[in-house]
């Protein structure tokens, strides 16, 4: 069957452009009920996001919970409290969406890279080792596309030397590790509800701690006044009328839509992983197509985003070329959007103008540095997170997609 880019009659006679947030009635019922009674912010704790950072606590084992106004605040405010200052340096993930570890610029503590595994992506404990200097202070995870880090691994590390460790979560809403919720292992967690998340506000996110005082460093960053007045217990109360410097609250809009979303959450992993659980079983017996893998002993719950490799002769035609041959069969597909931090500007260039006086404190790297995390990325597509039953026709049509391509890679790589 001749390829639509070379004139044949396309696999989806439509384009297929994925959607999400599907918005329900629940969540405009939750938001004007708020716009009916005027309720429209938070000083303190109370309202949509009480109850939000209630849900969240009873699913973290009874972590301390703050809403805030995004995942990138929550690891700013995990960053903060736990320690990481100028003249510190923090292990983090190249394989990863910057706001994981670009907070820490703003603390003047120093990023330092480390590579991925080869078959989820996630950091590699081997190489946070040696990466480990004296200024180590801590390591940032990420929960990569909903697959748990090997957290037994790292908080093996961690203690051995004395770190802390931030689970960035953003991915992986409902994940577990060992029978453990993503979140309630490390130290702290942030997790983002920005609008392409499982669960979602808009815009919003959620700071999680084990320690108390850590908490209450992350209320008086971002939560002055009032909030800071219910919730700092320990001598940092007495600076509970100015807090330290921020404003992160959740704005109640926001709150509420999450709140509904987190209501809906285990439902929709359990639809997003029958979708998804289909599209791996057929794509897998294409040759050269490596599905994405989940360890035992790990769920991968929200499953951000489905990431497939490609190996053998798929990797014989330039990539572009591939990827306009699958998008003219009407998929929705693309090269991940994030390449490994280590290739980007921040951390190539000579010097960076973050401050008008002064260079922020940073390591520079090139092209091979990582090369796991370079030869993930650029192995990988994104297709859609597949979630609702009247979805279940694209799956077919999407991996009856690639086994027309698959049957015409031949012709593609004359294209050249």
């Amino acid at each position: 069957m001749k390829l639509a880019l070379h004139g044949g009659s396309p696999t989806l006679p439509e384009t297929h452009e994925f959607v999400w947030p599907r918005l329900t009635d629940r969540h405009k019922d939750a938001v004007n009920a708020l716009l009916d009674r005027t309720e429209l912010s938070y000083y303190g704790r109370e309202g949509e996001s009480e109850v939000l950072e209630g849900m969240w606590s009873r699913r973290l084992g009874g972590r301390h919970t703050l809403a805030l106004t995004s995942g990138t605040a929550a690891l700013h405010s995990a960053f903060y409290a736990l320690g990481a200052e100028p003249g510190a340096e923090v292990i983090c993930p190249t394989n990863t969406f910057l706001a994981t570890l670009m907070p820490l610029v703003q603390t003047g503590a120093t990023p330092v890279l480390a590579d991925a595994e080869e078959d989820t992506g996630n950091i590699d404990p081997a190489s946070i080792r040696a990466a480990i200097t004296e200024r180590t202070v801590g390591i940032v995870v990420t929960h990569l596309w909903g697959h748990p880090c090997d957290m037994g691994e790292i908080m093996k590390i961690a203690e051995q030397h004395g770190l802390w460790v931030v689970e960035d979560c953003s991915h992986a809403h409902g994940a577990t590790y060992e029978g453990q919720e993503v979140g309630s292992i490390g130290d702290a967690a942030a997790i983002s509800f920005q609008s392409a998340k499982l669960v979602f506000a808009g815009q919003g996110g959620l700071f999680a701690a084990r320690d108390r005082e850590i908490f209450e460093r992350a209320v008086l960053l971002g939560h002055f006044r009032v909030r800071a007045q219910q919730d700092c217990t320990t001598d940092l109360s007495r600076y509970a009328s100015t807090g330290f410097g921020l404003n992160y609250r959740m704005h109640p809009l926001a709150a509420a839509i999450a709140r509904v979303s987190t209501e809906d959450m285990d439902e929709l992993i359990t639809q997003r992983h029958a979708r998804l659980d289909r599209l791996t079983e057929r794509l897998s017996t294409i040759p050269g197509l490596k599905t994405p893998v989940t360890r035992p002993g790990c769920h991968r719950g929200a499953y951000y985003g489905y990431k497939l490799r490609l190996s053998d002769e798929w990797l014989s035609v330039p990539m572009p070329r591939l990827v306009s041959a699958l998008q003219a069969e009407g998929l929705d597909v693309h090269k991940p959007g994030s390449a490994p931090l280590h290739t980007t500007a921040f951390f190539t260039d000579e010097t960076v103008p973050v401050f008008q006086s002064h260079e922020v404190p940073r390591r520079r790297y090139k092209q091979g540095d990582f090369p796991t995390a370079e030869r993930v990325w650029s192995q990988s597509l994104s297709l859609p997170t597949f979630t609702f039953p009247d979805e279940a026709p694209v799956v077919e049509a999407y991996a009856d997609a690639f086994e027309k391509v698959y049957a015409n890679l031949a012709s593609l790589k004359g294209d050249q």
